[in-house]
């Protein structure tokens, strides 16, 4: 395998079977920043090749080395091998991570400016992405602090999935919760969306628990009607929020919206204790002069 003048490592393979290694290689580049001297870590992403130190990866990490997805021999250390990502035909190949999102983990180590750590907010949140990944706590904390210095810069709720998906500590979500619960503005559908069912049914529990005069109950939080406001009145509400169209009673019904609470109890007791409730008809007088007629024929 020979280098061309760009620092790409190129193939000089014949075409035989024993080539299909180098074949592999022939259009991997090597990083123009994060190709080191000195670095002993072998580290291959989108056939862009990273030579760093494995010092900041061995003192931190908990998960880095054994990452890999379980099918890709290439990319996982074998059991007792000890050199795995020590050369670049050993390199660790990482598959589901973009060069750029590496680039930026790797500037948490390789700033030159020390203190001085600017970034977009966006980049903060891949890195703590990446620190929760690969289990490094102490950058995992480091980039929760910049997101908390700059939280005002990304939606509330937006803030409060990604610090869930990224396991941060309580002290981060409780306070979101409370602002999403506490706000007079209900979460709207795209909140909902981007939250998910569980976690905006919760949200939607909590408000209604902050929100009711009765005390909850042990099936969920008790928030009853204003006085006054009857299930019927509740119908223009339901067809405006769901898209409904107007409500019809079926005809024969009564009440306000067709039958009211009225005919809803008379349903109840009808099939009460699950038993039918018989009915009593009123005795029609024509019908009984037609059965005394019938009989009188016979």
């Amino acid at each position: 395998m020979s280098k061309s003048a760009n620092g790409d490592l190129n193939d000089n393979s014949d075409g035989s079977p024993t080539s299909s290694r180098k074949e592999k290689s022939r259009y991997v580049t090597r990083h123009n920043k994060y190709y080191m001297v000195g670095g002993d870590l072998y580290v291959l992403i989108e056939h862009v090749l990273f030579k760093i130190h494995s010092y900041f990866f061995k003192r931190e990490a908990r998960n880095f080395f054994d990452d890999g997805p379980a099918d890709d021999t290439n990319s996982r250390p074998h059991s007792g091998e000890i050199d795995h990502g020590t050369s670049e035909d050993k390199a660790i190949r990482i598959l589901d991570v973009t060069v750029e999102e590496f680039e930026q983990f790797l500037w948490v180590f390789y700033n030159p400016y020390y203190n001085i750590y600017n970034a977009p907010i966006a980049s903060w949140f891949t890195i703590l992405k990446l620190a929760h990944r690969w289990d490094f706590p102490g950058v995992k904390a480091f980039a929760l602090r910049e997101l908390k210095r700059r939280e005002l810069e990304v939606p509330l709720v937006t803030r409060i999935r990604l610090y869930q998906d990224y396991e941060a500590p309580p002290e981060y979500l409780v306070p979101l919760y409370g602002e999403l619960c506490a706000r007079d503005l209900t979460p709207t559908e795209d909140e909902a969306m981007e939250l998910g069912f569980e976690r905006m049914y919760r949200v939607f529990k909590a408000r209604e628990l902050l929100r009711s005069p009765v005390e909850a109950s042990d099936s969920g939080p008790l928030c009853p009607l204003p006085e006054g406001l009857t299930e019927e009145a509740t119908y223009p509400t339901i067809e405006e929020v769901f898209g409904l169209p107007p409500y019809s009673p079926v005809d024969g019904e009564d009440g306000l919206y067709g039958g009211g609470e009225s005919h809803r109890q008379g349903e109840a007791v009808g099939s009460r204790n699950g038993e039918q409730v018989p009915t009593i008809k009123t005795p029609n007088p024509e019908k009984k002069k037609d059965r005394t007629k019938k009989k009188s024929k016979n």
